[in-house]
């Protein structure tokens, strides 16, 4: 049986397509089983790291196959040309947002929204949506800027020597330490201890500041801590990153403790 609006194929005993949302003539809905229900965490977490690719796994082949090779190639083409790495990362987070519609339609609604759904979750996983979406948000705007900004040049020290940048006069060895500022409110040392570096980075404006200490490992794990304050609060962050890039941690904000494991 073929759905007579996208023409794309669908079992026989379902009246409600599950990839354009066209109810066919008789108006009825077809009820799911729930065994054939698709998970959508799984299909996010898919499409979070395989761009498209959770849209195929709940129901739309062609869809989520044509958005990974476009965010794929966009994405190889941008780390010679990184303003065209400004598509993949418009395609993933696209991506991302099909991939919840795409679920919703499989699963038998037929005019998924994702904000009038949001509005209706109760508080605690309204909160981890919202966490989510501006999770999602830095990531896209991090990646634009990344994008725009000009390719820095480094020194033999690892420093950058763009406009933000630390002083290049000292080398980090097995004994020595540096200290250096990086404009008006900023600054950042480091200083060599027992196993790998100890940091800190004051940063200051007037939209807040913030004080992070880390140590970074020789294993490549790193420890941070980070305190600071802006114009909606003040807020605490306690993050390890193993070797293996695993981040473990909480955010302290407004009066309540959020968890970070990924």
């Amino acid at each position: 049986m073929f759905c007579e609006n996208c023409g794309k194929e669908i079992p026989d005993d379902v009246k409600f397509c599950p990839f354009c949302g066209h109810v066919n003539k008789d108006g009825v809905k077809a009820v799911k089983n729930q065994s054939s229900d698709k998970n959508m965490i799984l299909a996010l977490v898919i499409s979070f790291f395989f761009t498209g690719l959770g849209i195929a796994y709940a129901g739309d082949k062609k869809k989520g196959i044509i958005l990974f090779i476009v965010g794929l190639t966009f994405g190889i083409m941008g780390r010679a040309v990184h303003i065209l790495s400004i598509v993949a990362i418009v395609v993933w987070a696209y991506a991302l947002y099909e991939t919840y519609n795409q679920v919703k339609r499989a699963n038998g609604e037929s005019n998924p929204n994702l904000i009038e759904d949001i509005k209706g979750f109760p508080t605690s996983k309204k909160i981890g949506a919202i966490i989510v979406i501006a999770i999602i948000f830095l990531i896209v705007v991090g990646g634009v800027i990344g994008a725009l900004m000009p390719a820095q040049d480094t020194t033999s020290n690892g420093y950058s020597n763009n406009d933000y940048n630390y002083n290049s006069d000292s080398s980090l060895d097995d004994s020595s330490s540096s200290s250096s500022s990086s404009g008006d409110g900023a600054s950042y040392s480091s200083s060599k201890s027992s196993d790998g570096y100890d940091t800190h980075t004051h940063y200051e404006s007037e939209y807040g500041s913030s004080d992070t200490y880390g140590k970074v490992h020789d294993d490549g794990s790193v420890d941070s801590y980070q305190k600071g304050s802006t114009d909606y609060g003040d807020y605490e962050i306690n993050s390890h990153m193993d070797s293996d890039g695993n981040v473990h941690g909480t955010v302290d904000v407004g009066g309540k403790t959020y968890y970070v494991d990924s």
